[in-house]
């Protein structure tokens, strides 16, 4: 039961739900999401639960599931709004229809699977209600399903929460249920819908760690000072380090604190308007306390910053940087939204002027080595060498 547990989703993660339908992963996976997207060819998995009671069971003609992509963009300008939608794409399958019999057991009730459907299930008539569609009953059913992501998908998009601005790149799964109603319920709809959000992660092979310096300079009568970046690409949840040398020649200045901050930019475009937000990911300081001279030295400064992004608020994740060079899934020229972030150095000095360095870095989902060899080389994957509609022992409704 533990197990089948950590399978569910939480109820946050739906954006419509039901008592008595409900989403799960395939077997030993935490996420929809199988495969390294970007890496090799990636799925969406999972399974689609019914669960009414014998008395009072769910009477169908068909269930359908919908996997969509969306990219939506809106702000205020203080005068006009400014908005644009795009659906990237929206792939449906049919998991499970009524057999012509109408008398049968649930056991003998067999899933389907269909070609992809490019629309929504359409509304049932009338005349599809007095008897031209043959329907179930429906107790207790279990129905895997899989789509293929597109191999140009991009990641999933966190807005950043701003009161005036929305931008985002979401993705769904969406279960359709036709279901048949008796005439007294007639106000009641005949599609039944559960939704819940998918996110998707776009993933590069591991980053090359041979070092490429990038050095940043600014030199006067007063000091010199240097900071070096080894890279400028960096996985989520690593640390970046910012070391930094400093000179003073002037004794009557001394260093108050270092500041340094990893911010992430959202650049939006609705047609020809565009739209920039920012956010402070995470911060890093030292004092002057903590601030030591290079030792036999009297001028001579040796500093390394470090920003541990594994340390980053989980609950306002960090995006990964998204500009014109990636696949060009949601290159529209009417709606758009660009991701791009930098490190901000700021030295703080008492009788001079501070120093202000900027660096635009990216950020990436980075697979780790050893995966990336089992990519690379065809090596089995031991943990997820099962089918993806193989199901626990599920609790059943009485």
């Amino acid at each position: 039961m533990t197990e089948f547990t950590n399978m569910i989703p939480s109820q946050h993660e739906y954006k419509r739900k039901s008592k008595k339908a409900f989403f799960s992963y395939s077997l030993r996976n935490q996420t929809f999401q199988q495969g390294y997207l970007g890496v090799e060819p990636s799925t969406i998995q999972g399974n689609f639960h019914l669960r009414y009671k014998r008395t009072k069971p769910l009477l169908a003609y068909s269930v359908d599931i919908f996997f969509k992509g969306k990219i939506m963009v809106e702000w205020n300008d203080g005068q006009n709004v400014h908005s644009g939608f795009k659906t990237l794409f929206e792939y449906g399958v049919r998991v499970w229809s009524a057999e012509p019999i109408q008398h049968h057991e649930l056991s003998d009730i067999k899933t389907t699977r269909g070609k992809l459907m490019k629309s929504l299930t359409p509304q049932l008539t009338d005349y599809d209600r007095n008897g031209m569609i043959h329907f179930g009953e429906i107790t207790n059913l279990d129905l895997p399903f899989e789509f293929l992501i597109p191999n140009n998908a991009l990641s999933s998009i966190t807005p950043l929460n701003t009161l005036t601005t929305i931008g985002k790149i979401s993705y769904s799964i969406k279960a359709v249920i036709s279901r048949h109603l008796p005439p007294y319920k007639f106000l009641q709809k005949s599609l039944k819908i559960v939704e819940i959000r998918c996110p998707i992660t776009r993933w590069n092979l591991p980053i090359n760690t041979t070092p490429r310096p990038t050095t940043l300079t600014k030199s006067n009568d007063l000091l010199d000072c240097q900071i070096t970046f080894r890279q400028t690409t960096f996985s989520k949840g690593c640390l970046i380090l910012v070391p930094i040398k400093l000179v003073i020649h002037n004794q009557k200045l001394f260093i108050q604190k270092i500041i340094v901050k990893l911010k992430e930019y959202h650049l939006f475009k609705v047609k020809r308007r565009d739209q920039i937000n920012e956010r402070s990911v995470i911060t890093s300081k030292a004092s002057n306390e903590n601030i030591s001279l290079i030792p036999d030295t009297t001028n001579e400064y040796d500093i390394e910053m470090k920003l541990d992004m594994s340390l980053i608020d989980s609950k306002r994740p960090l995006n990964v940087s998204m500009s014109n060079d990636t696949p060009p899934l949601t290159r529209y020229s009417d709606v758009d939204i660009e991701v791009s972030h930098k490190v901000i150095v700021k030295i703080c000095l008492k009788n001079a002027q501070d120093l202000v360095f900027v660096k635009t870095i990216n950020i990436v989902n980075a697979v780790h080595e050893k995966e990336a060899e089992r990519l690379i080389y065809g090596w089995p994957n031991i943990d997820t060498e099962w089918r993806h509609d193989q199901l626990l022992a599920l609790p059943t409704s009485s």
